[in-house]
């Protein structure tokens, strides 16, 4: 089980002593922390009674399967949260849990199990993400039609369960994704590149397996509005992209036949594809799918809510503006800014909680440190002019507790931070300019630190006021 948790909040608190809403805003963090808990998001969502299995999705809709129909049950899957939930699905299952492989983040902890679990690289693939794969298909190879499978699906699955297609490397995987990266595409976007250079994303998983055994997904979602065909490239989904997108994507980043991008071999898999001499991802009149479940058990938006309850709990006006949010992290940083000056008399204490998946588009020369969550919180701090009569916390925060390059889960800003900024002096334009945003929270004692935690539905982000 998870024990994501901010391991400097009494640093943050010492730091920022009298600030009301810092305090809120952090106790707020940690209950979203928990209700995404995996473990505690499968415990919940499961419920075995006899043989009869029951699974609830987000939107509380319920499928029932009788596992006595099943000769075995197998789990496989990949992501940041799938330790914690294989952990649940055994917990549930017992000894009906014939065996299985996962594939997890260097640094997730996880019990003694009866699974085969590989550690490997995230956010990009490694060689160790190649061999966990070929565990999972080793174990899908003992499958018949009378077995049921588990498949576990949360973020960073992408990355954490590379095949490349016959004809690219995985180096030549792991370039395309940094390039992607660094031109601030986003993660619809390097989905659509990475399902079309892989044997087993798009789908492609669940028409290996196409057997007529029984498939359920259990899914957590770390992308903006939830679509199964994007979290972790959708091995078990349905793909309504074509090659022809794919090749779309790098145009639109000015990486088909650029001189900056020389993976001729990327771009002549796509152009086979759109020729048709490679097959492309099943869509969804595809007949493999027939017995194939995909459930989601966690959002973002729960998430969200759980920050909602608990603030309008402490008597704090909240709203939820959505997990849809998306575009630049700066101007995401500049909304939040608005957000503390622009609604309800000083006088009544309010909030609001949001979420979403920002981009930082680097550039070739940019060496600094930090992530979208830095770097909203740096741009909210540059509109602030007058700040010292209001008890205020922005915060921005990335679920699975890592920012970009940083080894901090985001930042806060709060009348503290920014005299601070006054009494030393500081010049933000320069680490804005360099994306250098955690170096200057780090400098203002001003980071939060959770270490990974095990989960991954995107970022949140709440504005506090209370005076």
């Amino acid at each position: 089980m998870s024990t994501a948790a901010i391991h400097n909040k009494r640093l943050l608190l010492k730091q920022n002593s009298g600030v009301q809403s810092l305090k809120i805003a952090l106790v707020a963090v940690e209950v979203a922390l928990k209700s995404v808990d995996p473990f505690l998001l499968v415990k919940n969502s499961m419920k075995l009674t006899g043989s009869e299995l029951c699974i609830n999705d987000v939107d509380c809709r319920s499928k029932g399967f009788n596992l006595s129909l099943f000769d075995r049950i197998y789990i496989v899957g990949a992501g940041k949260a799938t330790a914690g939930m294989s952990e649940a699905v055994i917990h549930i299952l017992g000894g009906r849990v014939s065996g299985g492989a996962i594939t997890i983040p260097y640094d997730i902890s996880t019990r003694r199990s009866i699974l085969s679990i590989t550690h490997a690289g995230h956010p990009l693939p490694d060689k160790n993400g190649l061999e966990g794969t070929k565990k999972i298909l080793s174990v899908l190879d003992n499958v018949t039609s009378n077995d049921l499978v588990f498949v576990l699906i949360s973020g960073g699955g992408s990355a954490l369960m590379p095949l490349p297609m016959n004809g690219i490397t995985l180096a030549e995987k792991q370039k395309i994704t940094s390039t992607l990266l660094a031109s601030g595409a986003s993660i619809d976007e390097i989905n659509i590149i990475r399902k079309h250079l892989s044997a087993i994303k798009g789908g492609r998983l669940a028409k290996i397996l196409g057997k007529g055994s029984t498939l359920i997904s259990l899914i957590m979602s770390d992308v903006v509005d939830d679509r199964i065909d994007i979290i972790a490239s959708g091995p078990t989904a349905p793909d309504k992209s074509t090659f022809h997108d794919a090749k779309l994507v790098l145009q639109k980043y000015k990486l088909w036949n650029s001189g900056k991008f020389a993976l001729k071999s990327v771009m002549k898999i796509i152009d086979e594809g759109i020729r048709r001499k490679i097959e492309d991802t099943p869509k969804p009149s595809d007949p493999v799918f027939k017995k194939v479940h995909n459930i989601l058990i966690g959002s973002n938006a729960v998430a969200c809510k759980s920050v909602f309850s608990y603030l309008n709990s402490q008597g704090i006006k909240t709203m939820y503006l959505g997990s849809s949010f998306m575009g630049k992290a700066l101007n995401h940083g500049y909304f939040l800014h608005k957000l503390v000056d622009d609604f309800l008399p000083p006088s009544v204490p309010y909030a609001f909680v949001l979420g979403g998946e920002t981009t930082v588009e680097l550039g070739t020369k940019i060496s600094g440190r930090g992530g979208r969550n830095h770097e909203a919180a740096l741009a909210a701090a540059v509109k602030f002019k007058s700040w010292t009569n209001k008890d205020f916390t922005i915060l921005c925060l990335g679920t699975d507790g890592i920012d970009g390059n940083s080894n901090a889960a985001g930042a806060i800003v709060t009348p503290k931070t920014m005299s601070e900024i006054s009494k030393q002096n500081l010049d933000l334009s320069p680490y804005l300019r360099r994306h250098d945003s955690y170096t200057l929270f780090k400098k203002l004692k001003s980071v939060i630190v959770t270490h990974k935690t095990g989960t991954n539905v995107n970022d949140i982000s709440i504005v506090c006021r209370v005076k």
